[in-house]
């Protein structure tokens, strides 16, 4: 699991796989939430994770979170982008605030809006980012793996980071920090909160933090990602179970 700092600094209470890491930055993602008024979460059936396998990009929806309803991974890229705010009619999910972050960078918008709109199994995100058009198309995909069929130690080969995943649903990560917490399951993911960093290799990184972990088949392969954020540093990376 990579990391980074944040420019500005942000709580992330929920994520995203990301292939590489990195730490996004910038204002105040409290806010939003589900607040369409149409009740989007009776009516709203968007909820669940979307992939395309051919661009290797996953995307996790959850309409009934109070911010950060909208969290995407770029595994081509190394990027991921977390929605702030989310707003819902029943084939639509609009969003204000954006939070890019990848190995290289790192930046918030607080004004920027995107669009999925959600038409049977699939999806299509819209966006006009730096005067350059962002469209993703994705396929609804199974939700993530039971806890008991990720129990054990997964090894991502291309950084050498362990997760342990036990039965309660505790867990251990190591990589340039020593993460432990616990698992709760919510609809087509994990929540994690007051998760504990320790040992980090810069000292500063040390502390508790939330996120959200999941499971998802890319090309084949099963994978575990997760995100962990606080006020001033994210935590993110994925392993082939």
């Amino acid at each position: 699991m990579k990391n980074s700092g944040l420019i500005f600094g942000m709580v992330l209470s929920v994520g995203l796989v990301g292939c590489g890491g990195g730490g996004g930055g910038g204002g105040d993602t409290s806010a939003g939430g589900s607040n369409s008024e149409e009740s989007s979460t009776t009516k709203f059936s968007g909820n669940g994770i979307y992939v395309n396998q051919l661009t290797s990009q996953a995307m996790l929806i959850d309409s009934a979170r109070a911010k950060d309803n909208l969290v995407l991974g770029d595994f081509t890229e190394d990027a991921v982008f977390i929605a702030h705010n989310g707003t819902t009619t029943t084939n639509q999910m609009k969003t204000v605030g954006l939070t890019v972050v990848t190995n290289t960078i790192s930046y918030t918008d607080e004004e920027q809006e995107m669009t999925a709109t959600f038409s049977g199994k699939s999806v299509t995100l819209n966006a006009v980012l730096d005067d350059e058009n962002l469209i993703y198309s994705m396929d609804k995909t199974s939700d993530s793996l039971e806890l008991g069929k990720i129990v054990g130690t997964h090894t991502d080969p291309q950084d050498g980071s362990t997760w342990t995943i036990n039965g309660d649903g505790s867990f251990i990560i190591n990589s340039d920090c020593t993460i432990s917490g616990n698992l709760v399951r919510n609809g087509s993911y994990f929540d994690i909160k007051g998760a504990q960093a320790v040992s980090c290799a810069d000292a500063e990184m040390n502390g508790s933090y939330d996120g959200v972990l999941l499971t998802v088949e890319l090309n084949g392969i099963n994978r575990i990602a997760g995100i962990l954020g606080n006020e001033n540093y994210s935590l993110w990376g994925n392993s082939p179970i």
